[in-house]
């Protein structure tokens, strides 16, 4: 992961780090690797505006913005520009269910954004969990 991380494959917006460090969980590892995340720029908040706009079950959590649309507005907004020769994906262990409105696939499929999970991501990297 660190390869991936320090080429600039696996990125990930601030709120996103801000939400895997208010709970307990395996994802806390990425906690010493700063490099991965970014400040979203004007585009991808105004799109992330727009995706609950979409998607309001999306934000589960009301009292605090959620992370969700934060995950999946960078993946478009870096396919419009088109800036790499991989297509942007988000990664998710949430279920590609095409009837879960409260899902991250759901919404990004709506955008037409692939989801994996951790485990393919490394398969498709040639990596091992």
């Amino acid at each position: 992961m660190n390869g991936l991380i320090d080429r600039g494959l696996v990125t990930s917006p601030s709120i996103v780090y801000d939400e895997i460090s208010a709970r307990q969980d395996d994802l806390l590892w990425i906690n010493d690797r700063p490099k991965v995340f970014f400040e979203p720029d004007k585009e991808m908040l105004g799109l992330v505006a727009q995706i609950n706009g979409k998607f309001p079950l999306l934000n589960k959590n009301k009292s605090r913005p959620d992370a969700d649309p934060h995950a999946i507005a960078p993946a478009v907004v870096l396919r419009r520009r088109g800036l790499s020769e991989h297509a942007p994906v988000v990664v998710t262990e949430e279920a590609n269910s095409p009837d879960r409105p409260t899902k991250i696939p759901f919404a990004a499929r709506h955008y037409d954004i692939s989801c994996i999970d951790l485990a393919a991501l490394l398969g498709r990297e040639g990596l091992e969990r």
